[in-house]
């Protein structure tokens, strides 16, 4: 049976979590209407194993075999499937894997084309959100301290050149890899506005019935709860629940904001030259509200 399948793989830290539970939240009628919704712990958790498949280690031809019933148990019969899963990406937002050699997601490309390479005689497409690298750069840094010991930001961004920090390298060697799979973008900053449009790329019609759960997923932090965090030592999830209870990001507590303004211009230019570059050179599409 070919099927009409969609990989949306983040990137992290921008709203892809928000964008999974609202569509898993509507599995339902969505698969009355033909459109299977794949969540990430079904990827992660039952197309095994995926994580030895990531890095290179598993037997894609085997696998293979495993990725059809996978698509029949998580999907049916339904033709056009979403699966949904950004840590296809990378699996830690560590330096070394989220930004290595001022490159964002060094190893994306291959890990990406590992997993559509499961699924030959079938019509593929990737869709992925981008983000100005001075959110993503702090809220990367945040996720990744969860479970850890607090780390101050500027010892995360270690030598990292955050001005040369580029989505175009990484697009341009998803394209390499990907060959004639269309690839699809959108901006962080225009969530919710771009959803319909994301939505209509991925399951056409029926994209305009799904509606977005109410709140955030993943709140980020003040910088007043950030600092209940340092003092505290340790972001365990006891710790990230009380920070954010006593320091809720608003008025009372404004965002934590660590740019010079010398870097935010460097990398809002950059982060709108790298997005015209890849539409001017046709290397992916970008999807606007």
């Amino acid at each position: 049976m070919r099927r009409r399948l969609t990989f949306l793989i983040g990137a992290h830290k921008t709203a892809s979590t928000h964008l999974q539970r609202s569509l898993v939240a509507q599995k339902a009628p969505l698969a009355a209407k033909g459109i299977g919704v794949i969540g990430p712990m079904p990827i992660g958790g039952t197309l095994l194993p995926l994580s030895e498949l990531l890095r290179g280690r598993a037997e894609p031809d085997l696998l293979a075999l495993t990725a059809e019933g996978f698509l029949r148990k998580h999907a049916g019969a339904a033709e056009t499937v979403v699966l949904m899963n950004e840590n296809i990406l990378s699996a830690s937002l560590a330096p070394d894997m989220a930004f290595k050699d001022d490159q964002l997601y060094k190893f994306a490309p291959q890990r990406v084309k590992r997993v559509i390479d499961l699924f030959p005689g079938h019509d593929i497409q990737v869709g992925m959100a981008v983000r100005n690298p001075a959110g993503f750069l702090v809220s990367a840094w945040q996720e990744h301290m969860k479970g850890h010991a607090f780390r101050p930001f500027r010892d995360y961004l270690g030598p990292a050149d955050v001005a040369a920090i580029s989505w175009l390298r990484l697009v341009k060697k998803l394209r390499q890899a990907l060959g004639e799979t269309p690839l699809f973008l959108w901006r962080y900053e225009d969530y919710p506005a771009v959803v319909p449009a994301v939505l209509r790329q991925c399951m056409g019609a029926a994209g305009g019935d799904v509606a977005l759960l109410d709140s955030a997923a993943n709140p980020g932090f003040s910088a007043n709860a950030l600092d209940y965090l340092a003092e505290v030592g340790k972001v365990t999830p006891e710790t990230t629940a009380e920070a954010l209870r006593r320091f809720p990001k608003g008025l009372e507590n404004p965002a934590f904001h660590p740019w010079t303004e010398d870097e935010k211009k460097a990398m809002s230019e950059r982060y709108d030259q790298d997005l015209a570059r890849i539409t001017d050179r046709g290397q992916a599409r970008l999807l606007r509200p």
